[in-house]
């Protein structure tokens, strides 16, 4: 049993410590490995990263990265996505929790942050946790897992009638799936992800972001997947790979192509492609809680993802205001936010 009084908390743990900390769970966590903070350093120079580890002597029992962005001399939102990580087996794994949320609430208001947004998964049973911090359940989402398990044929027989006829008709219509690292097939993508959002109404990771995952996160675990079909490049997905679970992070495509059925049989060879590599798990994004319901602007995109037969795991949105006298300052950077997205999605028109 862990004695509350033995643990302490670092904020400088090695790389090496800090990931090692989360190979003990074999799902993956991406979000809170030490790459993904130093991924967000730098593609958006305004970017600070906060990480917490609690430890007793040199064993490691929780962890918790957080990222936001400073201006007028605050900081504004401090984002924690999946954490804080703590090994549930510690009989003392809520108070390990409390340790890190304090550290939070200290450095926050220490930076002079406005406001602090954690999403964490429903299982962790961590709500008591965040109450007892003074942070309001604000919301729900999803987010939406294919199983790999049993491999390739368990999930074609697994998948929808509709999604394996639309696959098949890829496949006899021609539709390749190449697999890249190559920048220019990464700027293919992107274009592919900006037609979507224009066509979506969504902002999605500037380019930035991406070219930053490439050279910070190894090689071998970051990718570009494009449909071809007559010689042209006609969807595109970037995925990144931590532990067990495979992330289709962004995906974009053309839609005067898509009678041929581009985006099936992409992420269908992908799917293919993890569990040749032994990969257990596919993640497709998130989803509203409750999901989208038919007649709703996301009603397609949701009717499209659950052909897949995966599964919603349900997470928990906190929220705590640190200076309620500033939230202005959050308005008005987020205003000023808005209006950059909007110009620049403008000037990619003309």
């Amino acid at each position: 049993m862990v004695s509350v009084s033995e643990v302490y908390v670092v904020d400088d743990l090695s790389r090496e410590s800090w990931n090692s900390f989360l190979e003990r769970f074999p799902d993956g966590n991406f979000e809170q490995c030490f790459e993904y903070g130093e991924i967000s350093r730098r593609a958006f120079p305004r970017s600070h990263v906060v990480r917490f580890a609690a430890m007793r002597g040199d064993e490691v029992l929780g962890l918790v990265q957080g990222t936001y962005s400073r201006y007028f001399g605050f900081g504004m939102s401090l984002g924690v996505m999946r954490g804080p990580v703590v090994d549930l087996s510690l009989s003392d794994s809520v108070e390990v929790a409390e340790r890190l949320l304090r550290a939070l609430d200290d450095y926050a208001r220490e930076r002079r942050i406005i406001e602090g947004r954690v999403l964490v998964p429903e299982e962790w049973g961590f709500d008591g946790v965040f109450r007892s911090f003074g942070y309001s359940l604000v919301g729900g989402l999803n987010e939406y897992v294919v199983s790999l398990d049993g491999g390739v044929d368990k999930v074609w027989r697994s998948i929808s009638h509709n999604k394996r006829r639309n696959i098949r008709k890829a496949m006899r219509e021609g539709v390749e799936v190449v697999e890249s690292r190559d920048r220019e097939d990464l700027l293919k993508f992107y274009s592919m992800l900006r037609a979507a959002e224009r066509r979506g109404g969504f902002s999605s990771y500037p380019v930035s972001w991406f070219e930053a995952v490439w050279s910070v996160y190894r090689p071998g675990l970051s990718r570009v997947f494009l449909a071809r079909w007559k010689g042209k490049d006609i969807a595109g997905l970037f995925t990144v790979v931590h532990g067990g679970t495979v992330y289709a992070l962004a995906a974009g495509s053309f839609s005067e192509w898509w009678r041929v059925r581009p985006n099936d049989i992409m992420h269908w060879r992908v799917m293919e492609w993890a569990c040749r590599n032994g990969y257990s798990r596919y993640y497709m994004g998130l989803v509203s809680d409750p999901p989208p319901r038919e007649g709703s602007s996301a009603w397609g995109v949701w009717r499209w993802k659950r052909e897949w037969r995966g599964r919603l795991l349900r997470f928990r949105v906190f929220r705590k205001v640190f200076k309620p006298k500033c939230r202005f300052i959050l308005g008005a950077k987020n205003l000023v936010q808005s209006c950059y997205l909007r110009f620049k999605s403008f000037l990619s028109l003309v």
